[in-house]
């Protein structure tokens, strides 16, 4: 039986987490031993781990003596030998057929100090790096981002645009390889079925954590542009993070109180997606949507801004509209969805039939080759 490790941050309500969650859920436990080394033992994905899953956990908040000392050390001093020394500790000189950091930034930077446990080494990346570079900043010599990226065996993306881009970012030789993330269709209809509401008029729907790059004020900015033309629609806004009270702000120095709602973080956010006519994602940089998936599954149609995931994934306004990253674009964009129900049922059933490529059984075996490979 082969011995995996996988290292994460932690398990809040993001992309990587959910991908993460779902490939564990997906792995034969007969053939694989596995454990998930965590920074912070945190998160809403917590009690979605697998049983069979062994769990590793470094520090128990960002507010303990232990973290703060030890990446203190680290960030402030560079000195990399307390935090490394800590890890080993915690991994009991384990060895592992495959290290797996799946996310840039802190988990590659752990993964750094732990090369030679793994006989094969791989790091996932989520994001499109080369348009939304924010791991940058957990790197300090004498550890190097590129350098981190230079020792593994593999690296695997979300999206063949996002491998693409990383190459212009960095130039490195190591092996890559892209690989779309799980999407259990079955589990998320029938989530959706949960609850259900009464919809009054159009519904746009928008779902992410509420920071910059989520790009959630272009969409706040063309809502503005719909109402002064006339149309009469509902905007809900699910997610929440830092930069939510800048944007009820936003909203409501732009009179639109009435047209907008932001409903927060919802452990089921499908049963809103399902009775939406429309989905909105206004990011400036995606390394592939899970939120785009979703809708596909669901049948709902997709207006997005042209990031590395979702111009994969709507594959030239085959499957949704892109747009630029612009208020004027983004209005466009609804507006001709709105105007148009026909172009919303096309988009639907091909959304439709494009979520099938997402289906864990194809994905988990392509993970099995790449590990073992």
């Amino acid at each position: 039986m082969k011995h995996l490790l996988f290292l994460m941050s932690d398990l809040e309500g993001g992309g990587a987490e959910k991908a993460l969650v779902e490939l564990l859920k997906s792995i034969d436990y007969t053939r694989y031993k596995v454990s998930l080394c965590l920074i912070l033992p945190r998160g809403v994905y917590m009690e979605d781990i697998p049983k069979e899953v062994n769990i590793i956990t470094l520090f128990e908040g960002e507010d303990s003596k232990r973290y703060r000392k030890l990446f203190r050390a680290y960030i402030d001093f560079k000195r990399t030998f307390p935090l490394s020394y800590f890890l080993h500790t915690k991994l009991r000189r384990l060895r592992y057929d495959a290290i797996i950091s799946f996310m840039e930034g802190d988990p590659l930077l752990l993964h750094n100090f732990i090369f030679s446990r793994g006989r094969v080494n791989i790091s996932w990346v989520h994001c499109d790096l080369y348009h939304y570079h924010y791991s940058e900043k957990r790197f300090h010599e004498p550890i190097t981002e590129i350098d981190c990226y230079k020792k593994l065996d593999k690296i695997v993306f979300v999206s063949q645009m996002a491998m693409n881009n990383f190459d212009k970012l960095f130039t490195v030789d190591t092996p890559k390889y892209y690989l779309y993330n799980i999407l259990d269709v079955d589990k998320v209809e029938c989530l959706a079925n949960n609850q259900m509401f009464l919809k009054r008029q159009f519904t746009i729907v928008a779902i992410g954590s509420l920071i910059e790059v989520k790009g959630f004020d272009y969409l706040i900015r063309a809502a503005k542009r719909l109402k002064d033309k006339g149309y009469s629609f509902n905007v809900q806004i699910i997610g929440r993070r830092d930069q939510e009270e800048a944007l009820i702000n936003l909203r409501d120095e732009l009179g639109l109180e009435a047209n907008i709602e932001f409903l927060g973080f919802q452990d089921n956010p499908y049963p809103y997606l399902k009775q939406a006519d429309l989905l909105v994602s206004s990011s400036v940089s995606e390394g592939l949507s899970y939120v785009i998936c979703e809708a596909f599954a669901l049948a709902i149609p997709v207006v997005a801004t042209k990031t590395a995931g979702a111009m994969e994934l709507l594959d030239n306004n085959k499957y949704g509209i892109l747009t630029e990253q612009s208020d004027e674009a983004i209005y466009l964009g609804i507006k001709r969805m709105m105007d148009d129900e026909d172009l919303r049922k096309e988009y639907a059933e091909k959304g439709k039939r494009r979520s099938e490529m997402f289906a864990a059984c194809r994905i988990v075996n392509e993970f099995y080759k790449i590990i073992n490979k």
